[in-house]
């Protein structure tokens, strides 16, 4: 770790060494115990400003106390924010096949929103530059860690909050943006990965108060550049490109107090999948239904949380394959949790997931895939972080837990989780949705179908609205399949045989 901080950017040094200092030694020194501690709506460690400001409800999150608009006396009609995140991740042990045991990164994420308000029209953009230093081709990097400066929202909007006096607010947004609907299970901007999900086209939305809201989408999802290790280590630069012969589209309602103080959605997702420029595919053509039913944490009472998705159409089991095969897939998440009118505000929360998997995967003549695909979803608010870590994805596993939250303050928390995680289908792979051509493993005669155990804690520090510190340790025992894969092969460990540790240490600062 030492060697990496070498290397590490000098101005921001100082930085990580706050963090270090924050979140081993206690944050009680800044904030006296005998203040009374200034609340905050707690924004994600991401760059998240461009989604703050709701073009029909209002402001989401609290204005960060120190500002790039009230600093540079900007006009009201002219939006501007910095972002910036650093990351410190650190891994042992790797639970994916032909790894090389352990390695440690330092991601940095920084971000420029701008957005223009001119009557009812708005004209934002976002330039995002996000980097992986120290990393290698040994911790799996990708473009959703390193993604060099590029646009990630370009677009027009038109809003009118009171629609024909209709009381309906209305908004149209046609260009490149992000998407973040409902759970974020399935549509969402990934906060925790460094690099987002963009996609470009049209979004229509209607809302009634905080009664109901619709949305509907029809855009190309964008390809992040470049995608070769190797390009991406050397930071070679290349513009990110929509995928012009995929087709990804929706709609989305939402109904609050259905019954009972219970909320509501339901939805439809259909992804039209072809080959584009320097984009093979699996040609999936997918049909995902869904519906949630929730009722939001309070003191003093019950919550829960039910969604249920199922997905169908065809799929092709390799990139090269000219036959589709029949695609028929469901997920499941279940969460009930109770909230303790007392200090700390102690919550524990019960979950259970389930992702079906394929019974007979391969890409034979007449065979069907019953893998769930989570298309564009997030997985960090159930499963823990990915970066380089990541072992629990939303595809064929079968997976209980527990959660406990406290909040000693309300500029602390910390939370403790343990899951235990099994295969669905034994017969599958361990890995993402289209896991045939790079398996994190796949399985053997003797493999079994428990993956481990995985341990977790994180606490999160808001020295204000501006200036955020989390941390988190995760340790994942693993279970028999995941030790299958500890065997030498031409004199290279494919899987070390000892559990996987990962640490990370990260700092958010808004302007």
């Amino acid at each position: 770790m030492y060697a990496l901080l070498s290397t590490y950017p000098s101005m921001l040094r100082p930085l990580f060494k706050l963090t270090l200092i924050i979140l081993l030694c206690g944050a009680g020194t800044i904030v006296k115990a005998d203040e009374k501690p200034v609340i905050y709506v707690k924004q994600p460690m991401a760059a998240f400003s461009s989604q703050a400001d709701d073009a029909l409800l209002g402001n989401k999150y609290a204005k960060p106390v120190w500002n790039l608009h009230d600093t540079l006396g900007l006009p009201q009609w002219l939006a501007a924010s910095v972002n910036q995140r650093t990351r410190y991740e650190g891994l042992s042990g790797t639970f994916r096949a032909k790894g090389l045991g352990g390695d440690q990164q330092i991601t940095l994420q920084t971000d420029l929103w701008l957005e223009a308000q001119l009557g009812a029209f708005r004209f934002a953009t976002e330039l995002m530059d996000s980097r992986a230093v120290g990393a290698d081709t040994g911790s799996g990097v990708n473009s959703g860690m390193h993604n060099t400066a590029d646009f990630i929202q370009g677009y027009v909007s038109w809003v009118d909050k009171d629609l024909f006096g209709s009381h309906i607010g209305t908004e149209i947004k046609a260009g490149r943006q992000l998407l973040h609907l409902g759970s974020a299970r399935l549509v969402s901007n990934p906060y925790y990965r460094n690099a987002p999900n963009s996609f470009t086209g049209a979004k229509i939305r209607f809302l009634d108060g905080n009664q109901w809201q619709f949305n509907g989408f029809v855009t190309m999802p964008v390809l992040r550049f470049p995608t070769a290790a190797n390009d991406i280590l050397t930071d070679n630069h290349q513009f990110d490109q929509e995928a012009t012969h995929t087709v990804f589209s929706g709609a989305f309602f939402e109904k609050s107090n259905v019954v009972f103080g219970v909320s509501g959605e339901v939805y439809m997702y259909h992804l039209n999948e072809a080959d584009s420029w320097k984009n093979v595919t699996h040609k999936r053509q997918y049909y995902t239904p869904g519906m949630r039913f929730y009722i939001k944490p309070a003191k003093g009472k019950f919550d829960f949380q039910t969604e249920t998705m199922g997905q169908f159409g065809t799929v092709r089991y390799l990139t090269t394959s000219t036959q589709d095969q029949m695609h028929q897939a469901w997920a499941e998440h279940v969460d009930l949790g109770y909230t303790f009118a007392m200090p700390w505000s102690p919550r524990l929360m019960l979950e259970y997931d389930y992702a079906s998997g394929s019974k007979n995967p391969g890409s034979t003549a007449g065979s069907s895939d019953q893998r769930f695909d989570p298309l564009y979803g997030v997985v960090v608010g159930d499963f823990g972080p990915v970066g380089i870590y990541g072992p629990i994805t939303r595809s064929n596993i079968n997976s209980p837990g527990y959660k406990i939250n406290l909040a000693p303050r309300s500029d602390l928390q910390f939370t403790f989780q343990q899951r235990f995680v099994w295969l669905a289908s034994a017969n599958d792979c361990w890995g993402p949705a289209a896991c045939s051509p790079t398996p994190t493993l796949q399985p053997t005669k003797a493999s079994g179908s428990y993956l481990g155990e995985q341990l977790g804690v994180t606490g999160r520090y808001d020295f204000n609205s501006s200036l955020n510190f989390d941390a988190g340790w995760f340790y994942l025992f693993k279970g028999q399949f995941a030790k299958q894969g500890a065997a030498t092969v031409n004199g290279t460990t494919t899987v070390p045989g000892f559990d996987t540790q990962y640490f990370y240490v990260q700092s958010q600062l808004r302007f």
